[in-house]
């Protein structure tokens, strides 16, 4: 069973999970699917959905959101009616997303068969009280533990204290109704470096395996950057993602700029940078149709992000991108000579680094040639991704306490080569 916020595509996580049942189901391993909306838009005859027809948060009333979406009670009943009348010992139940729909009351129903489910680390709410070890008032990282006194007397949520007290509550919730928050198989994290952030949250080492992301290039050929000129913006238009902060650095510098995504702040870019273009949600032929005019992507977000799924798919494109320094993968692409990290805060050092990329065509060949060429370095191919976490299906079964005599592991997941077993060792190291 996948278990996840919402049954179509509308970020990095939720087209992951759509990704991760495609390849289940091309493998024809059979698929249940819980998401806590309507399903409205799902098409899929293949796959069993179960919609709990619940609302995200952000279109709640404000006591909605601070009442059920602090325990969603019908996430429960659900979830617990579905495991008493199918549940087996070859079921893996692998959760995703929970934040803005299902709530912790998930965890109550999923604690009777704890030993078989697996978390994946898209963000840092299976941990963190506000889901990034972010201050967002300071505008730095954090590294109080998690619930200590420390953090629950510091004002660290992007809105106010009282949803800080309303977001640690959450987590309170989430930690009761497991056990203690750790109480599962395993968790698969988007990039090692999150291991540190758990460890901090109190996850055993030994529950923590990364599985990087799988990317795939929005263009198959490799677009000529040098060429180009322009920036390019792929993500939700929000504070925290930095959209504000790219069109002020394009502004600086002069050079056009253009936003795939939209948000919260769409009035605000139009004020800081009028000459942008706002193209607003794509799909995937206008993404390839707009990053194929670009000289430079850019990733500013305000906070650590876990992974960089658009910047790594506009790198292995032929797109050098600038990311904040923060982000996980910042560093490696710098390394590498993919793009650069820098201080995207810093909007005179932001805007600066546009204007060197823009006069120097020959370290933006460099750039985009290195890029197309090695960004499975940071990544996995799909195929690889989806490999890896069967890898984690079969050893949670193979472990797990109540299996029956009945081989479900050979008869659910097919047999794997020799590469594909490399995986396990870093869950069992």
């Amino acid at each position: 069973m996948l278990l996840h916020d919402f049954s179509e595509p509308l970020g990095g996580a939720s087209h992951l999970v759509q990704v991760l049942l495609n390849g289940l189901r091309e493998r024809d391993i059979p698929v249940t699917f819980l998401t806590g909306d309507a399903g409205r838009n799902f098409r899929r005859d293949d796959v069993d959905l179960v919609a709990l027809g619940g609302k995200p948060l952000l279109e709640r009333s404000r006591i909605g959101a601070f009442t059920t979406g602090l325990f969603n009670p019908a996430s429960l009943l659900r979830l617990s009616a579905w495991i008493q009348q199918h549940d087996t010992p070859g079921t893996i139940y692998h959760l995703h997303g929970w934040s803005k729909i299902l709530t912790p009351a998930i965890f109550g129903a999923l604690r009777k068969v704890a030993h078989r489910v697996i978390l994946h680390g898209h963000d840092y709410f299976n941990g963190c009280p506000n889901g990034a070890f972010f201050d967002y008032a300071r505008g730095e990282d954090c590294t109080l533990q998690p619930l200590s006194r420390a953090c629950l007397q510091r004002q660290c949520d992007k809105a106010s204290r009282a949803q800080k007290l309303w977001r640690t509550s959450r987590e309170i919730a989430r930690r009761g109704a497991l056990s203690g928050g750790t109480n599962v198989n395993r968790m698969l994290l988007i990039h090692p470096e999150q291991t540190r952030q758990f460890l901090l949250a109190g996850w055993p080492r030994h529950k923590l395996a990364a599985v990087r992301n799988p990317v795939t290039p929005v263009t198959r050929e490799r677009v000529p950057a040098e060429a180009h000129r322009g920036v390019i913006f792929i993500g939700r238009i929000s504070r925290e993602k930095g959209a504000d902060l790219a069109a002020a650095a394009a502004a600086k510098a002069q050079v056009p700029i253009t936003f795939v995504g939209d948000g919260s702040e769409m009035d605000i870019l139009r004020q800081i940078n009028p000459a942008a273009v706002l193209l607003g949600r794509q799909d995937r032929q206008g993404m390839a149709q707009a990053i194929s005019k670009a000289r430079v992507a850019v990733m500013p977000s305000r906070w650590s992000e876990p992974f960089g799924l658009v910047a790594l798919e506009a790198i292995g494109s032929g797109v050098p991108a600038i990311i904040n320094h923060r982000a996980l993968i910042a560093n490696e692409v710098h390394s590498r000579g993919l793009g650069l990290s820098l201080d995207t805060g810093n909007i005179d050092e932001f805007a600066q680094a546009l204007l060197n990329l823009h006069a120097d065509d020959e370290r933006v060949s460099a750039m985009s040639h290195a890029g197309h060429g090695r960004y499975l370095e940071l990544c996995n191919t799909p195929d690889d991704w989806i490999t890896r976490i069967i890898e984690h299906y079969r050893d949670v079964l193979n472990s797990s306490d109540d299996r029956s005599d009945a081989d479900p592991v050979s008869s659910t997941f097919p047999a794997m080569g020799h590469h594909q077993s490399e995986g396990l060792r870093g869950i069992q190291g």
